[in-house]
């Protein structure tokens, strides 16, 4: 397994891991509130690593990611984060993969950078709609 750090939206820096089949069909996974890309170690240590590349990021102020005292409030950065996990381990159109909070972020994504650079998402009991996401400015 490879652990990277990648410059993130407003530059922080971000903590992602990689595994699987390099020249496979890219799958990101992007975890919870308070979690962090280990929520994803079943999937990442699992037999799709025979067929499939398998990124797994730590968002940013989770895991081994940066933690700003700012800008979680942005959605355009929470965006741009998961474009440079995409843009700097040249991921060639992945499938997003979710989980709880996670589903936010990748339609944080979708809305600033649509759906042409990836292949689809999946969302795992996702939230699309949080009451105190109407504090979130977008």
């Amino acid at each position: 397994m490879k652990s990277h750090m990648i410059t993130g939206g407003g530059g922080i820096q971000l903590h992602v891991v990689e595994t699987g089949n390099a020249s496979g069909q890219s799958i990101v996974f992007i975890h919870g509130l308070s979690q962090c890309w280990l929520a994803w170690s079943r999937q990442v240590n699992s037999e799709l690593a025979d067929t499939f590349r398998l990124v797994a990021m730590d968002m940013r102020g989770h895991g081994l990611s940066e933690k700003p005292r700012e800008s979680y409030a942005d959605s355009r950065l929470w965006a741009d984060d998961v474009r440079a996990v995409i843009k700097t381990l040249n991921l060639d159109h992945p499938l997003l993969c979710g989980w709880s909070y996670g589903p936010l972020v990748i339609l944080d994504y979708l809305r600033h950078y649509g759906e042409d650079d990836i292949r689809g998402v999946n969302f795992v009991g996702g939230v699309t709609k949080l009451a105190a996401m109407q504090q979130r400015r977008y």
